[in-house]
C-alpha cells in the first residue's frame, strides 16, 4: 500500500511538472518578421469553398520586444462551418501541402486542448491557440491586429514559432488550409 502511494505521488508530481503557464516574452528581437501566406489550393476541397481561403498571418516583434505583433487577414471563407479557428502548429507544411502533417498545436508547455483556452487567462492557453487567445474568425473578410506576449521570434527560445505553420480549421477542427511561416526576405521552398 505504501508503494502505491509513492507511485501515485510521483505520477502526480510528474504531470504537474510537465505543464506550466506560459511566461511573457520580454526580449523578442526587433528586426525579425515572419509571414505565412495561404496557398492557392485548399487542403480541404469539399463544401462551399470556392478556391481557397486567401490570406496572411504576419508576425513581427513588438516595438518594445515584449511578445509578437500579429497582423491577420483572411477572406473568401466557406459559407458554412464557422466560426473558424486558426492555430500555430508544431511542424512545417511538407511540400505536398498535407495540413495533417503539421502535427498538433504549438504547445511547448504541454497544456493540451482540454479544458478549452480561456481568453481571459491567455497565459494558461496553448501558445499556438491564436483564435482561442485573440478571437475566432467570425466575419468575412476577417482582419485583426494584436500583440501576443507569450510567443517569440528569438530562435533560441522555446516559445519561437518561426519554423512552424499556421492552420485554419472549421469550427469542428477539420483542417481547411495551412501555410508555413517564412522569415521576411527569405524565399520559401516546397509548399
Amino acid at each position: 500500500m505504501y508503494l502505491h502511494r509513492i507511485i501515485a505521488a510521483t505520477l502526480a508530481t510528474s504531470v504537474i511538472a510537465q505543464t506550466q503557464d506560459a511566461p511573457e516574452v520580454t526580449s523578442s528581437p526587433s528586426d525579425h518578421v515572419y509571414e505565412a501566406i495561404l496557398p492557392e489550393n485548399p487542403f480541404f476541397d469539399k463544401g462551399s469553398l470556392d478556391g481557397n481561403i486567401r490570406g496572411t498571418v504576419k508576425a513581427q516583434s513588438a516595438a518594445d520586444g515584449k511578445g509578437v505583433s500579429f497582423s491577420v487577414s483572411f477572406r473568401n471563407l466557406p459559407n458554412e462551418g464557422g466560426p473558424f479557428l486558426y492555430h500555430i502548429h508544431d511542424a512545417a507544411v511538407p511540400s505536398d501541402g498535407n495540413c495533417t502533417a503539421t502535427l498538433d498545436h504549438f504547445d511547448p508547455f504541454n497544456r493540451g486542448e482540454s479544458p478549452p483556452c480561456d481568453a481571459n487567462e491567455p497565459h494558461t492557453c496553448q501558445l499556438g491557440d491564436l483564435s482561442g487567445k485573440h478571437g475566432k474568425i467570425t466575419q468575412e473578410p476577417f482582419t485583426k491586429e494584436y500583440i501576443d506576449p507569450f510567443v517569440s521570434l528569438a530562435t533560441d527560445s522555446v516559445q519561437f514559432f518561426g519554423t512552424k505553420s499556421i492552420v485554419l480549421h472549421f469550427g469542428n477542427k477539420t483542417r481547411i488550409t495551412c501555410a508555413n511561416f517564412v522569415k521576411a526576405g527569405v524565399e520559401e521552398t516546397g509548399n
